[in-house]
Parts: C-alpha cells; sequence; structure tokens
C-alpha cells in the first residue's frame, strides 16, 4: 500500500506540479481534508480538473481545534480510513494547499498513517511564500540577508518582536490567527510600509493589502506576508 501526499500549491491550477498532476490523474482514490462533512475544499479545487475522473473522491474530516484528546483520536481514525481504502487500491493521493511539509493537514497524521502500514511519499508543492514573492516580484532573500519563516501562533505572547528585530526579511505564515500582535509589532519596529500581505495568492480572487490600516482590524485566512527591511 502506498499514499502519496501532494502539496498542490497555493491556489492557481496552473502551479500544480508536473509530477503532481502525473499522481493525481492515475490515482484511485484521492483524500481531501475537510473542516466538516460536504464542506468546499480549496485544494479539491485547485486540483479538480488533474484528478483521474475515475477516481473516488473520500472526505478526511479534521475538527479545527486545540483539544489534543480529540485530535489524537480524530487522527488515528483518519489514518485507519486511509489504510482500508488502500487495501482495495493499493495507490492513492491526499492533496493539501501550499506544500506538503509546511504546515500541512497532512502531517498531523503522517506518523498515524505509517504506524498503519502504509507507505508514504511526500510530493513537493509550491509554497505561498514563494508565489507572494514572485508575485511582488521581490527576492525572498539574497546574499547573506537572512530569511525568517514563522506562524502567527494565536498565543498573543508569541515573540515576534524578536524576529522582527534580528532578521531583515520574515515570512508571517497564517497570519490571521493574530492580526493585533502582528500589527503591533508592525509599528514598533517602523515596518509599516515595509509589509505586503497577499490573499490566496494567484487566484482570481487574489488581494494585495499594503497599508497598516487595511489590517488592523481583521486578517483574511489564506493569506501570507513578506515583510522586507530593505
Amino acid at each position: 500500500m502506498k499514499l502519496y501526499s501532494i502539496g498542490v500549491g497555493p491556489g492557481n491550477k496552473e502551479d500544480v506540479t508536473v509530477r503532481a498532476a502525473r499522481i493525481l490523474g492515475e490515482s484511485p482514490v484521492v483524500f481531501v481534508p475537510v473542516k466538516k462533512p460536504g464542506e468546499k475544499s480549496f485544494a479539491y479545487e485547485i486540483a479538480r480538473e488533474y484528478i483521474n475522473e475515475e477516481a473516488e473522491i473520500v472526505e478526511l474530516c479534521f475538527p479545527m481545534n486545540y483539544d489534543m484528546e480529540e485530535l489524537n483520536r480524530n487522527w488515528k481514525e483518519n489514518a485507519v480510513i486511509v489504510r482500508e481504502k488502500l487495501e482495495e487500491t493499493e495507490t492513492g493521493a491526499f492533496i493539501v494547499i501550499g506544500d506538503v511539509t509546511m504546515y500541512s493537514t497532512y502531517m498531523y497524521i503522517d506518523d498515524a498513517i505509517k504506524a498503519e502500514g502504509v507507505e508514504v511519499e511526500l510530493v513537493p508543492g509550491i509554497t505561498s511564500y514563494s508565489k507572494v514573492a514572485s508575485l511582488l516580484g521581490l527576492p525572498l532573500a539574497k546574499w547573506e540577508e537572512g530569511l525568517a519563516i514563522v506562524p502567527a501562533s494565536r498565543d498573543s505572547d508569541f515573540d515576534l518582536d524578536e524576529i522582527f528585530e534580528k532578521f531583515q526579511n520574515i515570512v508571517v505564515m497564517k497570519p490571521s490567527h493574530n492580526p493585533d500582535n502582528i500589527v503591533k509589532n508592525l509599528k514598533k519596529h517602523n515596518l509599516e510600509d515595509k509589509f505586503s500581505l497577499i490573499y490566496k495568492a494567484g487566484t482570481e480572487e487574489q488581494k494585495v493589502y499594503t497599508k497598516i490600516e487595511e489590517i488592523e482590524n481583521k486578517i483574511p485566512y489564506l493569506s501570507t506576508m513578506l515583510v522586507k527591511k530593505k
């Protein structure tokens, strides 16, 4: 049994890699993570045209909370679902937005999947921050500049202050989790005009925010921020 965990990129279907498209076209079953049954999946919308028309689509629900007992139980249950389906099909694909190794839903259940005796191969995808940098026409880093990639933790005490102080280039992932902390530190370090935030990079719904007042009250989900001091 083998599972391909595939990153399908940040949003534009043309950013799906050739390898990912080939595997999706060959897979008899595709696992799609959702928050609740029947909910629209952004990853599926990106990958849909590459998926084998005869493939079975299996939704796997992942609750959005921090109850570790419930989460561990859910991850094990989903791993069993994957293993039982792969016993029928031998191979399958699990799709996630962006890159599979960067804050992806799949990595929550990687250990549980392997514990079920399933062979796993990770198929990389274009990250949101690579897409954002290319859309802005900016390097993530050059020469010997430092680059920090950090999540905007829901914990208000997460130390963005130190990150903003030390690094010339900062990528803030999941900025919708704590916009107040981000805005506070942008102002503290006089970086109000040194950031760009893009929502749904590369899609028809893409929006670019470069003014501090645009993000003071709320940052939309599926956004990525790039801060460059120079």
